[in-house]
């Protein structure tokens, strides 16, 4: 009895010692203030260290087996079915191609999310880091700014009127939607314009560096597509001007054209913002595979557990399948771009996929004396092209190569899974049509003529015999930037009847669409909704049509 009385007094006394609140007051280790850090220069490049890795890991990064940008942008389309090993598969994916899509899809959640947390981080350096300080801090704060701008614009061009959150925010401050997409578009372009000047200029084409952090040039693509999408050409041309005709970046050659896509073109000279995606051994095992786009390498890869072999354009993942080509599309492509460099970076044709060696290569190719097999022999060779009698479902005859991971793209050293191209924000086709496009709407379209063309002379296609239009700045961005995300944002703009109407014309969903009782494409598929976690934390917000 005597020890439990005992231990009963000893007990007692620790816990009247605990409560003694001076205890409480130890200073927490390792751990800087706000109000002794952002003080030195270092102390800002440290912050805008710390603002670059949460835009990584937050817009560049995958979400389980999907890349959210990449997931809604391009499956919201009607070039890109999320295919898979069959019709329930990767559903969560696949509804965007069907508009059957709900206010708690999860791709949706992260992506609006993923934006806001990338913007806080910019929030923390715009706030505490003083630019009247140094030219280094005043870069810092300039750099955060067009990041903070980046997610701005995308949000609003996905989710049409999401909150301005150009502050840090306080746990009474309630933001709500902003008045309208064009004023956050335009707030956005402001952002970059007040920026710009307190910012690096890439160091010549070859300064590859300068395409992993925010530049001039960056700032001068976020204000003139801003602007572009709020219709305010004027504004447009005058940003994008100083970028298309800057010495500091190039389009690559026609021959190179793949390359962007891939590890061979990180950092190139036409890049002219991208995350570049290298292993950190404090990120550990699962943090540096998520910035890698982890399992959208299986997704996006061709099935081969349903063909006879592997070819040697694929890197050694077993893919899923998913990522196919609208083989519509692909026959108007075809027709357009025929054998030139873009096409057979985009897709290949049946010849090219089951005997073209240097453009797919299968393992029986060539034998041991390296002597090619003929081409009647690789007519009747089973270990090349579509073993199952299932086939590739959502896919036509022709097989996507644009987003597949290549051999080179794999990074062995952290996971099987990890692709270390770069995930690309900007590069310069781009930015040379919405010049075009702006000079188009300001009454200049001659003018315009020389930015398409340099466009289709990297193609291989021969220039414009008349005066551009708008179709043909819309046919180029169509056939440049498939799989890149731009395209619903396209079909968003041009309107309800147009949007309609170019589903029904390329999807081969859409009929299926229709019968299963599932959304057809109307009013509210123009715009995406804010997720109801968000909706719910804030009554008074409103939500997009039809929602």
């Amino acid at each position: 009895m005597k020890k439990y009385i005992y231990s009963f007094a000893v007990c007692a006394a620790l816990f009247c010692t605990s409560c003694d609140e001076s205890r409480l007051n130890i200073e927490q280790k390792a751990v800087s203030s706000t109000e002794n850090f952002y003080k030195t220069d270092q102390d800002a490049i440290d912050a805008m260290t710390a603002a670059y890795a949460q835009f990584l890991d937050n817009v560049c990064s995958s979400a389980g087996i999907y890349q959210p940008q990449f997931t809604l942008l391009n499956y919201s389309a009607d070039d890109v079915f999320s295919a898979g090993t069959n019709y329930a598969d990767h559903m969560d994916m696949r509804v965007f191609d069907e508009f059957r899509y709900d206010t708690g899809n999860a791709p949706l959640k992260e992506l609006y999310q993923r934006y806001y947390k990338s913007i806080y981080a910019s929030n923390l350096v715009i706030t505490y880091v003083d630019p009247a300080a140094s030219t280094v801090m005043a870069r810092c704060v300039a750099e955060a700014r067009v990041l903070r701008a980046y997610c701005h614009m995308m949000a609003a061009l996905t989710f049409q009127r999401p909150p301005k959150v150009d502050k840090l925010l306080g746990a009474d401050d309630k933001p709500t939607n902003v008045e309208s997409q064009k004023s956050l578009l335009e707030w956005c372009a402001s952002e970059c314009e007040e920026a710009v000047n307190d910012l690096d200029s890439r160091k010549g084409p070859n300064d590859v560096e300068g395409a992993f952090k925010v530049t001039k040039g960056f700032a001068y693509f976020v204000a003139g597509k801003s602007a572009v999408f709020a219709g305010d050409m004027a504004r447009a041309e005058r940003n994008l001007k100083p970028l298309v005709e800057s010495p500091n970046y190039a389009l690559v050659p026609g021959n190179r054209f793949r390359d962007l896509f891939h590890v061979e073109g990180n950092g190139c000279e036409e890049k002219i913002f991208e995350a570049n995606c290298f292993g950190n051994i404090d990120k550990g095992f699962w943090g540096n595979i998520q910035r890698g786009r982890w399992m959208t390498n299986n997704v996006l890869n061709w099935r081969y557990d349903r063909l006879g072999s592997r070819a040697s354009i694929c890197g050694a993942n077993d893919g899923w399948g998913g990522g196919a080509i609208n083989w519509k599309f692909a026959e108007k492509m075809y027709q357009n771009d025929g054998d030139g460099p873009r096409r057979k970076a985009t897709f290949l044709t049946p010849d090219e996929f089951l005997y073209d060696s240097k453009l797919c290569g299968w393992e029986t190719d060539f034998d041991a004396d390296g002597n090619e097999m003929s081409l009647a022999d690789k007519k009747k060779d089973p270990k090349r092209g579509i073993k199952s009698t299932e086939g590739l479902f959502a896919h036509g005859v022709y097989m996507e190569v644009k987003n597949i991971e290549s051999p080179n793209d794999r990074n062995m050293t952290i996971s099987d899974t990890h692709n270390s191209a770069s995930f690309r924000i900007a590069r310069l086709g781009e930015a040379y049509l919405l010049y075009a496009e702006a000079l188009i709407n300001n009454n200049k379209a001659s003018q315009a003529k020389e930015w398409i063309d340099a466009i289709r002379q990297r193609a291989d296609l021969s220039p414009l015999d008349h005066v551009p239009t708008m179709d043909d700045v819309m046919d180029e961005r169509r056939y440049e930037f498939i799989g890149e995300g731009k395209r619903y944002f396209d079909l968003v703009r041009m309107g309800k009847d147009t949007f309609v109407s170019t589903l029904k014309n390329f999807s081969d969903h859409y009929e299926h669409v229709t019968k299963m009782g599932a959304n057809n494409p109307s009013e509210k598929d123009l715009l995406l909704p804010i997720p109801l976690t968000v909706m719910n934390i804030q009554a008074s917000w409103t939500n997009n049509p039809g929602y």
